[in-house]
């Protein structure tokens, strides 16, 4: 799909600045699974996609990073232009080629989709951007494992239930399985693949 120059959007006010300032920020939520982060860049985002899902793409994707596009972000143009000429990831329409996926929750397919490492490499894995409906810290889900000090609560709403259970079920895999960072407005909140999730609280 080309860009339409028409619909493209601004990127980081200070590209340099801007991105080291998103790229600590992933680096601490990934380093502290569950605790949610606020993002400040960018200003504006590409068709329905969320302020904080904008900023990790700007911050994460690049011409050596094949991403994969749930329906109706692929489908709509204002975003692919705009990852386009932003980002330069070759689009891929195989969810198990992609080293990034950015998704709406509703259109996620079987977490088995994605790329979950291999033994010799685990750390080839996919990372999945998800935009969800809400993003809190109460206990609907409760986390343990590295870089959580007891446990952690969390509420991620949006999420269909399927999918949960696949995430969860994922885990007992360590260390192959998914990196997962949770978009909404102008909120994130990451799991690494080693954090462990419970349904309901302690």
């Amino acid at each position: 799909m080309a860009v339409v120059s028409d619909q493209l959007i601004a990127g980081f006010s200070d590209p340099v600045q801007d991105s080291q300032t998103l790229f600590r920020t992933l680096l601490k939520a990934m380093s502290e699974p569950g605790l949610i982060r606020q993002i400040e860049q960018p200003e504006r985002a590409p068709g329905p996609l969320s302020l904080a899902g904008w900023a990790v793409a700007l911050g994460m994707l690049d011409a050596d990073t094949p991403l994969w596009l749930s329906r109706s972000l692929m489908q709509d143009s204002t975003l692919s232009s705009n990852l386009r000429f932003h980002c330069q990831s070759p689009l891929t329409a195989c969810a198990a080629e992609a080293d990034f996926a950015l998704a709406l929750a509703a259109e996620l397919p079987e977490l088995a989709s994605f790329n979950q490492g291999c033994a010799e490499y685990p750390d080839r894995s996919a990372t999945l951007i998800i935009q969800v409906e809400g993003i809190s810290d109460e206990p609907d889900w409760t986390l343990t494992g590295p870089g959580i000090e007891s446990e952690r609560g969390l509420t991620i709403r949006g999420l269909p239930q399927a999918f949960t259970e696949q995430l969860i079920a994922s885990r007992r895999r360590f260390p192959l399985g998914v990196d997962c960072i949770f978009v909404c407005a102008e909120q994130l909140v990451a799991l690494p693949r080693s954090t462990q999730i419970r349904i309901g609280g302690a």
